[in-house]
Formats: C-alpha cells, structure tokens, sequence
C-alpha cells in the first residue's frame, strides 16, 4: 500500500478551470526539474471541455483523479477558500499555497505560502520554473502558456500584469505558438458550451458565494464569445428560484462577452437599489449592461466590498 505520508499531493480547487489543473500539473513538473520526486499532481473534480482539449492536443495525460484528499499531504494551487477545497480538507495535511486569488486561510496554517495579484497562478509556478532553471519540452510549455493566456483573457484581463505576459513570451519561446491572440480565441471557443447546459448548470459552473458583515450574495461567471445569444428569462427565472430556496442579498450571473470585452449582469435579490445607486444605472428586466468589464475579481467584487463594508 502505497505511504500517504510520504507522497505529496498538488490540487486546484472544484470545478476547475485550466489553471487550476495546469498549474497543479506544472508544480509537479517543477518539483521534478529540481529533484523532488514525491510530489504528484491531482485533480478533485471534473475538468471543462477546454481543459480536456489542451491536454489532448499536447498529448498529456490529465493529472490523476482523487476527491477525497483525507489524511494526505497536500498543496493548494489556485484557491484557498474552503468552499473551493477538495473534500476532505479538514483532515488533510496542507503543507502550502499558491494562489493569485484573495487570501482565506484562517483555519489553515500552511508551512509556506505563495500569493501574489497576477492573472494566473501558472504565471506563479512558470516563473519558479524559470528562475531555477528546469528545462520544459513543447508539450508542457504549451499547456502552461494555454493556462496562463486562458486566465487572463488573451493578457487583457485588468488582473494581467508584467509577470503574465514575460511568463508568456518565455514559454512562448519554447511553445512556438505562432499568432497568440488567434490561439487565445481557439481557447475561448473550446470552453463556450453554455448553450449546451440547463439553466441551473450555468449558474452553478462557476458560483462564487460571499459574505460581507453579513450580508450574502453569489457571482456566477459565464465567459462566452457572444453573450447575448444565452437565454437570458431563462437564467434570471432559475436566480429567483435559488433566491426563495436559500434568500440572498443578490444573486447574479455575469455574462462575460469575451471578445467584445464587456459584460451582461443579470441580478435578482432585495438589495438591487443599493447597486443600481452605487453603479448610477437602473436595473431593466433584472439585467445591465457593464461595458469593458471583464473580472469578477477585479471590477465586480469590488462593488460589493463598497456596498457592504459601510
């Protein structure tokens, strides 16, 4: 039976995007490149079409899945709240994190920690990788270069900054990706299948509930090439459902148009006055329209944090 205690294991959170996976898969490529043999990279959950298809095209396998990660010794890579955890975290080992996120680590004592306002947390692990030297072949650079240009929105996410975009043009010198911002559109397409989901599977694929002194709302993320062919009633009617079952202050939905670089917000909840006041923009059939808004990090929670930290 193989020693949990020994080997280490590197997850991203549930749901995962590319970076999640990407960077779990190149931490382990970097432990490897400097000696260290006993870390493996892991997945908790499913992994997006998109996912699925980088891996393919550079013939890697998907790191290997495990949901539960009780009494194991781990690394978090590209989370730390503990909704985002694998199940079983309460009694798992996290011996460190890297993360380009907000911090939540109250209830966790890592013996290091990585974090860092970037774009992506594979901009994190590329720059270890270079910075210690370990060599990368076509394949895996190429993945990591994917991760990093699919988290930051081709490098024009507000989050990107001068880290993504030499991790980027490092990696690029060994992935020889010709015409990035074509490749950065192929990236896109492999990952808008919402019309391909339920309502309630759009809201929940990627749902981020927040509590500010109290006060609770959720941000679903949608990122899609063309945000005004998804059925709109039919998402703002599945919110007031969620909303009667468990009420929060807000509940929205984020479109993000990823080539026109704005955003559709359909929202329902009480406190819809409070935002339309703090945006100075009215509500029409639960929904706005945010042009050049594109993060949920950067341009959408920080309305929150305003509207509920007074």
């Amino acid at each position: 039976m193989e020693d949990l205690n020994k080997k280490i294991y590197i997850v991203g959170h549930t749901k995962p995007d590319l970076d999640a996976i990407a960077s779990a898969f190149g931490y382990q490529k970097f432990k490897e490149g400097v000696g260290e043999y006993t870390y493996q990279a892991i997945r908790c959950d499913r992994v997006n079409a998109q996912t699925e298809w980088v891996f393919k095209k550079y013939n890697t396998p998907l790191p290997e899945y495990i949901p539960d990660i009780s009494g194991m010794n781990v690394v978090l890579v590209d989370h730390t709240f503990p909704e985002s955890r694998a199940k079983g975290w309460e009694n798992a080992n996290i011996i460190e994190v890297i993360d380009h996120h907000d911090v939540k680590l109250e209830d966790i004592i890592p013996q290091s920690i990585t974090i860092r306002p970037c774009g992506s947390t594979t901009s994190l692990i590329a720059q270890k990788i270079f910075k210690n030297g370990v060599l990368l072949n076509r394949n895996i650079a190429s993945i990591l270069l994917s991760a990093i240009l699919d988290d930051t929105l081709g490098l024009k996410s507000p989050t990107t900054i001068k880290l993504d975009r030499e991790m980027v043009n490092k990696l690029n010198e060994i992935a020889q990706i010709e015409d990035l911002d074509e490749y950065s559109k192929i990236l896109f397409e492999k990952k808008d299948i919402w019309h391909t989901l339920s309502p309630k599977e759009i809201i929940q694929e990627d749902l981020r509930e927040v509590e500010i002194n109290g006060n609770w709302f959720s941000i679903s993320q949608v990122e899609t090439m063309n945000n005004r062919e998804l059925k709109k009633d039919q998402i703002v009617n599945e919110l007031e459902v969620l909303n009667k079952e468990i009420p929060f202050n807000l509940r929205l939905v984020m479109l993000t148009d990823l080539l026109q670089k704005n955003c559709i917000l359909l929202v329902v909840g009480k406190d819809i006055p409070l935002l339309e006041k703090i945006l100075n923009q009215r509500v029409i059939d639960n929904a706005l329209f945010l042009p050049n808004v594109v993060s949920r990090k950067k341009q959408i929670l920080p309305i929150f944090q305003e509207i509920y930290s007074k």
